[in-house]
């Protein structure tokens, strides 16, 4: 008896640590991947992922994601990036987003980057812009967090 439920506890601890190791090496790849241009990035990892307690049952809900984003010109001649994101919750979402952008040789360019809040409406999507002070073709990048 003692053999069979040494032998149960063995078989169940590798099973939970084999099926926790996939989210631990997909937040480690998260967290060190390398910085890609034309990208969003969540800086608050928080927001893109599962968590527990979700409106849909434990581990189920993933609170923001990006729909969509890009960089056009304005009229003026100038870039603006925008990026569309949709709440996967039932209440309001207050995130905030800014963005560095780089000139072609992949250098800051602009001023330093300020944190905009973006209201992101329940089961919605909510839109961040920001323009450039260039007219130079310009690389972005765009980070996400939770509102401070």
């Amino acid at each position: 008896m003692y053999k069979l439920a040494s032998a149960t506890l063995i078989l169940v601890s590798s099973l939970l640590v084999i099926a926790c190791q996939p989210m631990r090496n997909a937040e480690h790849e998260q967290r060190t991947a390398a910085i890609t241009y034309n990208s969003v990035n969540f800086t608050d990892y928080d927001l893109n992922r599962n968590f527990r307690g979700g409106i849909k049952g434990p581990d189920n809900v993933i609170r923001l994601s990006v729909d969509k984003q890009g960089i056009r010109r304005t009229p003026s001649g100038t870039s603006e990036v925008f990026v569309v994101l949709r709440n996967h919750t039932d209440y309001n979402y207050i995130a905030e987003a800014r963005t560095q952008f780089y000139d072609q040789s992949e250098i800051p360019t602009d001023v330093k980057p300020a944190w905009q809040r973006v209201v992101v409406p329940a089961n919605s999507t909510g839109v961040y812009l920001e323009k450039s002070t260039t007219t130079a073709e310009l690389k972005y990048r765009v980070e996400v967090r939770q509102a401070q």
